[in-house]
């Protein structure tokens, strides 16, 4: 499986220094883990029901069941690194002294998804970035070991100053009237979420729940209902439901709607997501 991974190692392993000029960006899900280093922007970051405000050399770390999305505060520069791989890969350097995936499944769902860290580790861990950057840019033979390695002491770090992080950052509260709203979504997605349904449930206008949500994630509360609805199926059929299983308990309206929007956010149709969980190959996608 390795030699697989080294001959398609920017397949499996992606990433990404991008200066870009604001806008929105929806709540998503990727097929593994991201590692996510702000470089410039004023960014506050959703993932789950937590939003993270960052600052230069912040991390924030996601798994495959985390939806998360950036949202702006203002048009400033915006530069970021992110870093994509699947689990499977990392998975393969596991040893009983070092899990390399602790610091993106040992805590809880949408928690210590943020790292701040010193100037001095903000230092070592630009460098390691840079130096697969340049591994990058100039390809040479025997240059997929080399990203390989850098990789892994990517990970080998991030997971040192996870278990360091003593005090985990736990975000922004949010507004009073929207946090028992999405721990309802959090516990009811298999039921009827709509906008008349919590404006009833929580006394509170749906124009103003719209706005309100709007605000503080800079999008839709449809959207996020989407995403975590998205996200339980993929949960679901890793762990071995058919996909019929997985449609009736995430809260489609329809098998026809369930498929569309799989398929939009996840690239590949719920049927075809556990082989692609478990081969390198298809993992990529």
């Amino acid at each position: 499986m390795l030699e697989t991974y080294l001959n398609h190692i920017d397949e499996h392993i992606r990433f990404l220094h991008a200066t870009k000029k604001v806008r929105n960006v929806d709540f998503h899900l990727h097929h593994g883990c991201e590692i996510y280093f702000l470089l410039q922007g004023d960014v506050h970051y959703f993932v789950e029901k937590t939003v993270y405000p960052l600052r230069f050399g912040d991390l924030i770390l996601t798994n495959e069941h985390e939806i998360h999305k950036p949202s702006f505060s203002s048009e400033s520069v915006y530069e970021r690194i992110t870093l994509e791989f699947p689990p499977t890969l990392a998975l393969l350097y596991q040893t009983a002294e070092f899990q390399p995936l602790s610091c993106f499944y040992d805590r809880p769902k949408g928690e210590r998804n943020k790292l701040s860290l010193s100037s001095k580790e903000t230092s070592a861990l630009l460098g390691l970035f840079l130096r697969y950057e340049q591994l990058q840019k100039n390809p040479s033979p025997g240059d997929a070991i080399l990203k390989l390695s850098c990789f892994m002491e990517l990970l080998v770090y991030i997971n040192a100053l996870f278990s360091m992080n003593k005090q985990p950052d736990t975000g922004l509260d949010l507004h009073h009237k929207l946090s028992p709203v999405l721990d309802y979504i959090e516990r009811h997605l298999e039921e009827d979420l709509s906008l008349d349904r919590l404006e009833k449930l929580f006394y509170i206008n749906k124009y103003y729940l719209i706005k309100l949500f709007k605000k503080y994630t800079g999008s839709t509360i449809h959207e996020y209902i989407v995403s975590k609805r998205i996200s339980l199926a993929k949960k679901l059929l890793s762990e071995g439901c058919n996909v019929t299983e997985a449609y009736l308990q995430c809260g489609f309206n329809d098998y026809t709607s369930f498929l569309r929007m799989f398929k939009k956010k996840v690239g590949l149709l719920p049927k075809d997501y556990p082989e692609a969980v478990r081969s390198p190959r298809l993992a990529k996608q």
